[in-house]
């Protein structure tokens, strides 16, 4: 049994960019419970035969030769895709082997004289190539030396990778109930709702950041990795996809006819017949736009050649998985000091990858999962810019799928306007989604002004962002995102004014009220000016000290409760106030603690010291919201300012 993967948002987004090493525990599970595959090599007598010898014992198959088996200077060849879409050989030769490189694992280290290798090095997109010694297969391609200047490489064993082929489909492992993560209760509350102590978008790590096996300096000999093709990004989108998924981004093409949505077969015309040193592709984003990370295929096998191994290493080491697959095509090597790479597109839709192990990827071309689609509509701000549409399809997975989706919207703001000058962005959001109350579709929209152009790290932390996280990791229900329209309109210029100052004009405030306050407005160029809202103060205020709030709309949360279950929570995350509002507050302070079923006062005094901050003594006082006022305006309203006002009771009836 696989053990069940880290599904904390945070350490699931910092192990996508560390090494693509799966747990020692899962390893430890792996190694300790599976026989290896009984299939033969697909075109060597390839069927349903009796179970191989575990690792380190003599392999009852015939078509293998076991690692034991495999001495310095043997001689053999490597298949691979160099251009097109037909696999060609390469010799190679046998250095040594390196015992025990990864638990329960050995390496054959190996030295190609092919002039393609000795001007290319080994290559990334190379991962998986079936390496043959004796017209036996030995294993997979999988590790190479960064900045290597010899065309020395690594193997994984096909003993290894075959005690993956046989491991099933598990869909009933994916997350279907939520599970606790991070902080709890009013905590995790505030970190959801205030993005306290989270960081959406991962630090990137420069190549000589990036451990290797098991954590292991990036000296050593590591995996090369699966380069991810992308197609109809911008830079900037792709670079942010990259810093989301750890993969190397490759300008490649997305070939593609329409975004698979449906998790369909491919139709006879499209069906792929595959053969070990094909190239593989793993679909992340499909249709107008795209990403795919590239490898090649080991060993094709079962009954019906429906099983395949790929990569001969993890692409995450996430154990269960249902990442869509195509066959690839590859359109030449990039050679690079650093790596040389395939420049590759998929091409159609063939099956699914249905485990992420450290010896290999295991796919299947008889299971077929569907991608979300999602719509971007871009506008730009000259007027010969008519709207476009783009219509791909995402990933469904728990953690990829909101930067996925992110990576899209980023691309049309750069189509839309990258100029450095003053405008104005207009987000919309469509999420159509079902929870255990059912279908329902999340709107929202979003207008955020920038001096100096886009800031893109700013618009990538969208609400959409956090409500597609919220969806997919929460404490009550893991959601079912079906569909997502979104747009991107960028205007030059804009009416935008930031509050300077606020004071009031009553000499005496009593409890009852209407308090009018006077508001000093910037524009960015020009005099400040004065407008004049009112907020009425509670009638039973008196003899309290009150604080009064202003705030432009986006920088003001509306008030929500804790909340119950999952539909609340989303609810919660949609609510905001337009850009083009000011918003008046009045608090009333209360000492106790805040509920989802109120405020509960009168606390002991023990409980009240719990909740004092550590290291001070100020007491856990929390301000209730006594009134609030949405005042509509026609231009963005930036900032905010509070006072604190003394209430007196108010005067007597005669």
């Amino acid at each position: 049994m696989a053990t069940s993967p880290d599904r904390t948002p945070s350490r699931r987004l910092r192990r996508l960019l560390g090494p693509v090493i799966a747990p020692v525990a899962a390893l430890a599970t792996l190694y300790g419970g599976f026989w290896l595959a009984g299939d033969a090599i697909a075109g060597q007598g390839a069927g349903d035969g009796e179970p191989s010898a575990r690792p380190g014992k003599r392999s009852k198959d015939a078509n293998i030769i076991p690692v034991d088996d495999i001495k310095p200077g043997m001689k053999g060849y490597a298949l691979t895709v160099f251009e097109g879409e037909v696999p060609d050989k390469f010799e190679i030769e046998v250095v040594d082997v390196v015992r025990d490189y990864v638990t329960g694992q050995d390496a054959v280290l190996f030295r190609s004289p092919d002039p393609r290798l000795i001007h290319t090095g080994i290559v990334g997109g190379m991962s998986g190539s079936p390496i043959y010694i004796q017209d036996k297969l030995a294993g997979a391609l999988a590790y190479g030396y960064r900045f290597g200047k010899d065309p020395l490489g690594g193997m994984t064993p096909i003993e290894n990778m075959l005690e993956v082929a046989d491991l099933p489909y598990r869909p009933e492992v994916f997350p279907k109930t939520a599970r606790a993560s991070g902080r709890s209760g009013t905590a995790a509350w505030a970190d959801q709702m205030l993005a306290l102590g989270t960081d959406q978008l991962p630090a990137r790590q420069v190549p000589e950041q990036m451990p290797g096996p098991n954590g292991m300096p990036s000296g050593g000999l590591q995996p090369i990795g699966a380069p991810m093709s992308v197609a109809g990004l911008s830079p900037h989108a792709a670079q942010f996809l990259a810093d989301a998924t750890g993969l190397l981004p490759v300008l490649g093409g997305g070939s593609m006819r329409s975004a698979p949505s449906s998790g369909q077969a491919a139709s006879a015309g499209t069906r792929h017949s595959w053969t070990p040193g094909d190239s593989v592709s793993v679909v992340l984003i499909a249709g107008d736009n795209g990403a795919a990370p590239n490898g090649t295929v080991t060993w094709v096998g079962g009954a019906k050649q429906e099983k395949l191994l790929a990569f001969g290493h993890p692409m995450y080491g996430e154990g269960p998985s249902k990442y869509p697959i195509a066959n690839g095509h590859v359109h030449t090597i990039l050679a690079s000091v650093e790596r040389s790479v395939k420049l590759s597109s998929p091409r159609d839709i063939q099956g699914t990858m249905i485990q992420d192990r450290q010896p290999a990827i295991s796919l299947r071309t008889d299971i077929h999962t569907p991608m979300i689609p999602v719509t971007t509509t871009v506008t730009g701000p000259d007027p010969d810019f008519k709207p476009r549409s783009y219509h791909s399809a995402v990933a469904d997975s728990e953690v990829l799928t909101p930067p996925l989706v992110t990576t899209l919207m980023l691309d049309a703001i750069e189509e839309a306007g990258s100029d450095a000058v003053e405008v104005v962005l207009e987000t919309h959001h469509e999420i159509l989604l079902e929870t255990s109350q059912g279908p329902r579709t999340i709107v929202l929209d979003e207008e955020t002004y920038y001096p100096r152009g886009i800031i893109r790290g700013l618009a990538a932390r969208s609400r959409a962002l956090l409500i597609m996280m919220a969806a997919l990791d929460n404490p009550f229900e893991l959601a079912s995102i079906k569909s997502i329209k979104q747009s991107a309109v960028v205007h030059y210029g804009a009416k935008v004014e930031t509050i300077e100052r606020i004071r009031i004009s009553n000499e005496v405030i009593r409890a009852g009220d209407l308090l009018e306050i006077l508001v000093d407005l910037k524009p960015p160029r020009g005099p400040v000016r004065t407008e004049t809202i009112s907020v009425r103060i509670p009638a039973d205020a008196g003899g309290e000290r009150v604080v009064l709030e202003l705030g432009g709309g986006e920088w003001i949360t509306p008030y929500a409760p804790l909340p119950g279950n999952l539909d609340t929570l989303l609810d919660n995350l949609a609510a905001s106030y337009p850009a083009r509002s000011i918003v008046g507050t009045i608090y009333r302070p209360g000492e106790g603690l805040a509920t989802e079923y109120g405020l509960v006062e009168q606390l002991p005094e023990s409980v009240l010291q719990t909740l004092s901050p550590g290291g001070s003594n100020r007491k856990a006082v929390h301000f209730k919201q006594a009134a609030r006022r949405v005042i509509r305006t026609n231009s963005i309203i930036r900032g905010e300012a509070s006072l604190e006002i003394e209430v007196r009771p108010a005067k007597a009836i005669d």
